[in-house]
C-alpha cells in the first residue's frame, strides 16, 4: 500500500538531498519517521520533489539548475 508523505518527510529530503546517498537518506528517514523507507521511495520522492543529484557512486551533491535569464549559472534564485 502506497503511503502519503507528510510535510515533514519532504523537507528531510530537501534538506537532507545535498548531504547523503540515497541509501543512507532513506536509512536517516526511517529512523526519524519510525517506518520503513527504501531506497527507491526515497529517491523517487526526491525525483518527484524536483531534487537531481550528480552522477556517480557515493556522489551527494546536487545538481544546480542554469538560469533561465542568463547563459550562466548564478546565484538569483
Amino acid at each position: 500500500m502506497n503511503q502519503v508523505w507528510s510535510e515533514a518527510e519532504k523537507q528531510f529530503i530537501k534538506d537532507s538531498a545535498g548531504n547523503l546517498t540515497d541509501e543512507v537518506g532513506a536509512i536517516e528517514l526511517s529512523k526519524v519517521c519510525g517506518r520503513i523507507i527504501t531506497v527507491n521511495a526515497w529517491r523517487k520522492q526526491r525525483q518527484k520533489m524536483g531534487i537531481k543529484k550528480n552522477p556517480g557512486r557515493g556522489v551527494c551533491s546536487v545538481k544546480k539548475e542554469e538560469c533561465e535569464k542568463c547563459e550562466e549559472n548564478c546565484s538569483s534564485e
